[in-house]
Parts: C-alpha cells; sequence; structure tokens
C-alpha cells in the first residue's frame, strides 16, 4: 500500500468529525494497536525469566505482543488489524509548547527498544497493514483513522493511553483499554467513558487537561482533582467560557478556583494545543506481501515458532487480514 501525507496541524480542543476516507478500502470492523502500549505489557510480562532468540537476544516482547494479537484476533474477530507505531514517543511539536511533556519518563528498559525492529521484520510477511505518522505519536495516526472513518465502520482501539479516550464515538469508535494484558479489557463506548469519568468522551480532553496527567509530566491546574475538574467541565460549555467565568467572579466556582484558574491561563493555552490527539498529522501506511514460508523462515530465526504458528492459525479460521 502506498503513503498517504497530511499537512500537520495541531487542532483545536474540539470533537473529531469523520472526513473522507480517501486512503483506506471499505473495512466495517478494523482493529487499531497500539504498538508501543501492547510491546512494554508483554515485555514485562514475560520479562522473568525471560524469553531468547537462538543467539541469546531477548525476544518475550514480541512473542507476547504476536500472542496477545493472535487472542484479539480470536475474540474480536475483526476484519482487518492495524499495527501502528510511535514514530516520535515525544514530538518536538509538542515539547515545543510544552517542554516538560513526557520530561519525567525513564530511559526504555535495557532489552526492549532492539525488539520493535525485530516485529517489523515478523509483521511484514504477515501482509498485515502497519502504520506510523511522521515525527508524532501512535495516539495521532489512531486519530487519522478515527475521524477518517465511515459512520458504518466499526474500529477497536486496543491500548493502554487513556489520551484515546478523546476519540470515542458512538456507534463508530470504541476504546478498548487494557487493564491487564488483552486478557481483561475495559470496554469504553460512550456510556462507558461517562460511567468510569463522568464526563462525555468528546470532552475527556478538557477534562485530562484540567486534572493534569503525571504520566506524562503535565501537572494540570494547582489543586484541581478529578471531581473538581469534571465539575468545571460539566459546569460550562469549554475552557474558554470556564476562563470567562473565573474572570467575571462567577460564583458558580469557588474563589480558590477562580483564582487558580486564572492563573493557570498561560499553562492552560498550551495544553489546548498539546493534549487533543492530531489527526492531521502526516500517516504512512504499509503492508509487506503476505509469505507464510518468509514468515516462518524468520520465526525459526527468531524462535517464534509457536506464537507465529498459532497467529497463521488464526488468521487462516478468522479471515483476518
Amino acid at each position: 500500500m502506498g503513503f498517504v501525507t497530511r499537512e500537520a496541524v495541531v487542532p483545536a480542543m474540539t470533537t473529531l468529525q469523520p472526513r473522507s476516507n480517501d486512503y483506506a478500502p471499505s473495512v466495517s470492523h478494523r482493529l487499531l494497536l497500539d504498538v508501543s502500549s501492547m510491546m512494554y505489557r508483554a515485555f514485562f510480562a514475560l520479562r522473568d525469566p525471560g524469553v531468547f532468540t537462538p543467539d541469546g537476544r531477548p525476544i518475550a516482547a514480541v512473542h507476547g505482543y504476536l500472542d496477545m494479537v493472535t487472542k484479539l484476533m480470536v475474540d474480536r474477530k475483526p476484519d482487518e488489524i492495524v499495527h501502528v507505531y510511535d514514530h516520535d514517543w515525544r514530538p518536538v511539536a509538542r515539547t515545543d509548547i510544552y517542554p516538560a511533556y513526557k520530561g519525567n519518563r525513564l530511559p526504555d528498559p535495557e532489552g526492549l527498544p532492539e525488539q520493535f525492529v525485530l516485529l517489523r521484520q515478523v509483521l511484514d510477511p504477515t501482509g498485515m497493514l502497519q502504520a506510523q505518522t511522521e515525527g508524532w505519536e501512535a495516539e495521532d495516526a489512531i486519530g487519522a483513522f478515527c475521524v477518517d472513518a465511515r459512520e458504518d465502520d466499526r474500529i477497536e482501539i486496543v491500548s493502554g493511553d487513556r489520551d484515546l479516550i478523546q476519540l470515542v464515538r458512538d456507534p463508530v469508535v470504541k476504546l478498548l483499554f487494557t487493564v491487564r494484558g488483552v486478557s481483561d479489557l475495559l470496554e469504553l463506548d460512550e456510556a462507558g467513558v461517562l460511567k468510569k469519568y463522568e464526563v462525555p468522551a468528546s470532552r475527556y480532553g478538557e477534562f485530562a487537561i484540567l486534572r493534569g496527567d503525571p504520566s506524562d509530566g503535565l501537572p494540570g491546574v494547582r489543586g484541581v482533582g478529578a471531581k473538581t475538574a469534571r465539575d468545571l467541565v460539566l459546569g460550562s460549555p469549554s475552557i474558554d467560557a470556564l476562563l470567562e467565568a473565573a474572570a467575571a467572579g462567577d460564583l458558580r466556582i469557588k474563589a480558590g478556583v477562580r483564582s487558580r484558574l486564572l492563573e493557570a491561563g498561560p499553562y492552560l493555552d498550551a495544553m489546548r494545543r498539546l493534549v487533543p490527539v492530531n489527526a492531521e498529522a502526516p500517516l504512512s501506511l504499509w503492508a509487506g506481501d503476505r509469505d507464510e514460508e518468509a514468515l516462518k523462515e524468520v520465526a525459526t530465526e527468531l524462535g517464534l515458532k509457536g506464537p507465529v504458528q498459532r497467529l497463521l492459525a488464526a488468521q487462516a479460521t478468522t479471515g483476518t487480514g
């Protein structure tokens, strides 16, 4: 499959709406896999005692990832699976807005980074679609698929990244949040998001901006936790309106909260450009030619005969591409 490129622009905080699907065939049920999220889970799940190639290289993350793909294929029975990568897990466009973005993350554990290369070596001969956005994160590529989806498409995102909640849109997009690998998935449609977070999925981004996200190095508004953030989102149609109400001394907002909102004005402005998924980022798609013999050779070389056999059997049974 060829490449499709779009101009990279960080959108404003708005509800994501579908555009014309100009790059993808008609697919009724697509599973979008956040590769980094799933590989990390697989790596730590199998880290002790570990899994190694015949020549001694660590391969546990790839082994676990392939078995997760197989389980998802059998359980969810999608028409197509897309493996979506981070091209840059800490995009310059986001650190230019807020330099501390993900600045608290520890380096990747030893033995993991090189396994992403090995994973691609395995996935290419499966013929399955792979994707990334140049200079951006997996969430941005996933966003491009979601906004381009037709109303009769059904997309399920598999990830442990809560940023993707903002993409949930009934009946088209659902997030399968990984609680324990893919054996325990929290299914989040619009009703599920509302039940768990008490804010609409379309406004989850604003909720996250106010509350903050320590895992991404984003502190939120000082003194505003989940409950206050929820109340602020539900009590105002937008962050702009919230700031206007705070500046006007709206008594429905506590005086201390009004003060902290106004104090956080520059931070909130930055977050409204940083937190939204950039569904307009340049999207690259590729798929190798399906070649079972080549895949089996790679499996032998990397010590992955079991996972690859299980994957091929699942593909044959489900017809998933």
